[in-house]
């Protein structure tokens, strides 16, 4: 998985040079394949301290050719205290790349990931990175009695940030986003289910269904990385009252969101299960395939669209992954106030994954 191995084989060097006050950042990739425009994380203040800037001081983040990379300050939900610089590197297979952090203005950076809520379209959020995008529903649509708390995906096939476009365009009758005019669509459908890799409470066998979120924050909006927190009403899981929060963070590049999930509920452990809902008709094959702490699924055949590919990948091992009420689960424990952490997103056919086994590919590699 990508983000452990970074963490885990990757080694980062941060080199302090007083004399010309710059800092020097070394990323190995230890692994057998390229890492291309990657996110990495640095703590803020280990720059700013080392750097010895002050307050009103900015810094520059350049490459091995001196060119200026793109960097965002962004927020960290494992230490309040303190924010993180992020920026993308690009590394070959068993091979280093630095880079230079020091005092100056940074050109304007062009946004890659973007998020917001969306009153006029029944209280969506929607967000959205350089190759993807992905919806959750709100309070407004549930109020219509369409319930839902699973995760909708729109494919691309553009660079550009699309959803104020898609949904201006549609909501005008100019264009319905349902229609491909050349920068994709969204082609999916949820319902009452968990979507593209949503989670839910899994006790005595049965999927216990959240309902749409009642509220959000923004916790990161761009150029590299947005982040928002959503909150849900609590609802019942047997005979187990549940709230849930709902960190979700995309990160340019990237086809796959990182969601923290925290669970409130008395008791000692609770069964979860994050799920891809499934539509094959007896007659279509199902395209499967599963490891130990991820799996992929294909949607139906479109004449039209292509072909659509989930995936889900825990940061451990699943309990469990199972077929059950038109969904492949996989089955985790998680106690009470304690954050659960996976990946989920999706590709498609028509932009950067010909077929099933290219989107494995890139799954086994994340």
């Amino acid at each position: 998985m990508k983000k452990l191995i970074i963490a885990c084989s990757a080694t980062l060097m941060l080199i302090s040079c007083s004399s010309s006050k710059h800092l020097n950042v070394i990323v190995y990739n230890q692994a057998d394949f390229d890492r291309n425009k990657e996110i990495i994380e640095i703590n803020k203040s280990s720059v700013v301290n080392k750097l010895g800037l002050k307050t009103n001081e900015r810094f520059i983040l350049l490459d091995h050719d001196s060119n200026q990379v793109d960097f965002q300050i962004a927020s960290n939900s494992n230490q309040s205290t303190d924010s993180l610089l992020i920026f993308p590197v690009s590394v070959k297979a068993n091979s280093k790349a630095s880079y230079t952090i020091k005092k100056g203005i940074p050109a304007p950076f062009q946004s890659k990931a973007y998020g917001r809520f969306v009153p006029e379209r029944k209280d969506d959020y929607c967000w959205e990175n350089d190759r993807i995008a992905f919806r959750v529903y709100g309070p407004t649509l549930q109020a219509t009695g369409e319930i839902s708390s699973g995760i909708d995906v729109w494919t691309k096939r553009t660079d550009k940030l699309i959803i104020n476009k898609w949904y201006a365009d549609d909501l005008t009758g100019k264009q319905s986003y349902h229609t491909d005019h050349g920068e994709g669509l969204d082609m999916y459908k949820v319902g009452p289910t968990l979507g593209a890799g949503a989670t839910t409470p899994f006790v005595n066998q049965k999927l216990w269904f959240s309902k749409n979120f009642v509220s959000y924050e923004i916790l990161d909006n761009g150029p590299l990385r947005t982040t928002v927190k959503l909150n849900y009403a609590s609802f019942p899981a047997d005979k187990t009252e549940i709230s849930e929060t709902r960190i979700i963070t995309l990160d340019a590049n990237s086809q796959l969101n990182k969601i923290t999930l925290i669970y409130n509920f008395k008791g000692n452990t609770l069964p979860v299960a994050t799920g891809i809902v499934t539509r094959n008709s007896k007659e279509e094959k199902k395209l499967i395939s599963t490891g130990k702490n991820y799996f992929l699924h294909a949607e139906p055949t479109d004449s039209i669209n292509g072909e659509l590919y989930e995936a889900v990948i825990g940061e451990k091992s699943f309990t469990n992954i199972l077929e059950k009420d038109n969904h492949i689960l996989g089955i985790q424990q998680v106690n009470p106030n304690e954050k659960y952490t996976y990946y989920q997103g999706a590709g498609w056919n028509k932009w950067g994954f010909e077929t099933f086994d290219a989107w494995g590919e890139y799954v086994k590699q994340f």
